[in-house]
């Protein structure tokens, strides 16, 4: 194997890591991977509704203060299980190469 060979094979490595850090915004670590894109998108789609139908139900009701704490934990819930997943498929990927 050649050294051009081998830096090809350095620069195509994803980082399993990096991948699961980017997913704590959902999305970004399947685009980073180059696996589920479409999941990705739909993912960082739903951060943007969801964000802003809590801010329109926030500004008009006591108890949202409540929601945006359970909308908030379930949140975070996902970004680990998808981060999770990011770094899986990540490593499997670099294990195939």
């Amino acid at each position: 194997m050649g050294v051009l060979d081998r830096l090809r094979e350095g620069l195509d490595r994803k980082s399993p890591w990096l991948a699961a850090f980017l997913n704590v915004v959902w999305g970004l670590g399947y685009l980073y991977a180059g696996k589920k894109k479409l999941v990705g998108i739909s993912l960082l789609t739903l951060i943007a509704a969801v964000q802003m139908a809590s801010i329109a139900f926030l500004t008009g009701s006591i108890s949202a203060r409540s929601f945006q704490l359970v909308l908030m934990g379930s949140m975070l819930f996902v970004s680990l299980a998808l981060a999770r997943d990011a770094y899986i498929e990540t490593k499997k990927r670099n294990e195939k190469r």
